[in-house]
């Protein structure tokens, strides 16, 4: 069983809720300043995928439009709905992406305000924005993005008056430190069980819906592919059914991520098909978890938080068991691309 971070994973995370104030600030500023008609998500990978949750919050709250972008497409096809009055915010944890410092770069010369993300500021994507929050980490560093992505879209959703439960909503973010923990303690004889049964498969199908989806693309192409050389592909569970469900054997291996959300439903028939034909069927159900002090109404926003606490102890003990540390890499880094 690998040892557990979570001392330092629950620092990382009330370092991220520390940053509230700063973000207030920081979005009032954007809000009085600005007339913000869109929003654009831009990053590359995981950086990417951790923005998904605020596309899926922001739809589902907000009549504003919300976009996300991989960082090369966006500064590629350079959106007509992309202007000065766009809010563009920009994730990569190097803070080195070139893509994502160019997207940065270019929105700053087109005059439209600019948030990054990045472990630390003395970077080229912290230079390109105007605001920068840096969350460097040994751990956590998702989550604690997550939580700091969080009180930028409710602080938006507060000022343009589309959301009324801000101060509650705060309230319930302060659990998540001590209840993620909890969670990662509840799943870690599991994890290790889980990475034992399956360390010598070879590919591994991942679905999730809504505001899981984001989790389920970074495990598949972030976690299985680039830190594990596992093939994956990474499925809508709506879409499983247009396509990739013709290829499940009683011997293929699936994962199913369900949330507490409206998308619900997509993630419980894709089970129920799954465990029809299949013997390799993991799911992670974030409603069999506990978050204390969290009303019910907010369990479906932290569904994404559960799941990436889950899966860093199921992505850590297979990590062991492999003998395939989750740095390793043979491209990334390391050769001109």
């Amino acid at each position: 069983m690998v040892k557990n971070d979570n001392d330092i994973y629950k620092k990382v995370l009330e370092k991220g809720l520390e940053q509230r104030a700063e973000i207030e600030k920081t979005v009032k500023k954007i809000y009085d300043e600005n007339q913000i008609d869109n929003i654009f998500l831009v990053g590359c990978g995981g950086s990417l995928a951790v923005m998904l949750p605020c596309k899926y919050i922001l739809d589902e709250l907000s009549q504003i439009t919300t976009n996300v972008y991989n960082a090369s497409e966006f500064v590629n096809l350079n959106p007509k709905t992309f202007t000065k009055n766009s809010l563009v915010i920009v994730s990569s944890y190097s803070g080195k992406t070139p893509e994502t410092v160019k997207a940065a770069q270019m929105a700053k010369a087109k005059g439209a305000p600019t948030i990054g993300f990045m472990g630390k500021a003395d970077t080229p994507l912290g230079e390109a924005v105007d605001y920068a929050f840096a969350n460097h980490a040994e751990t956590g560093v998702t989550d604690s993005k997550i939580i700091m992505l969080y009180q930028i879209i409710f602080n938006l959703l507060k000022l343009r008056g589309e959301y009324d439960g801000y101060d509650a909503f705060m309230k319930a973010m302060e659990s998540l430190p001590g209840n993620l923990v909890k969670i990662k303690e509840t799943v870690e004889a599991r994890a290790a069980d889980w990475a034992q049964a399956n360390k010598d498969e070879k590919y591994f199908m991942v679905l999730g819906s809504g505001i899981c989806y984001g989790e389920a693309y970074a495990q598949a192409i972030c976690i299985f592919e680039e830190m594990q050389w596992i093939h994956a592909q990474p499925i809508n569970s709506g879409e499983f059914f247009h396509g990739s469900f013709e290829i499940v054997r009683e011997d293929t291996n699936i994962i199913i991520l369900k949330g507490d959300d409206l998308s619900r439903p997509l993630g419980d028939r894709a089970e129920q098909f799954a465990k029809k034909y299949s013997k390799k069927v993991t799911v992670l159900d974030t409603k069999e978890f506990e978050l204390q002090g969290v009303d019910e109404k907010f369990r479906g926003y932290f569904s994404p938080l559960v799941c990436s606490a889950v899966l860093d102890r199921y992505s850590k003990n297979i990590a062991d068991v492999r003998n395939h540390p989750l740095s390793t890499r043979k491209y990334m880094g390391i050769v001109a691309y």
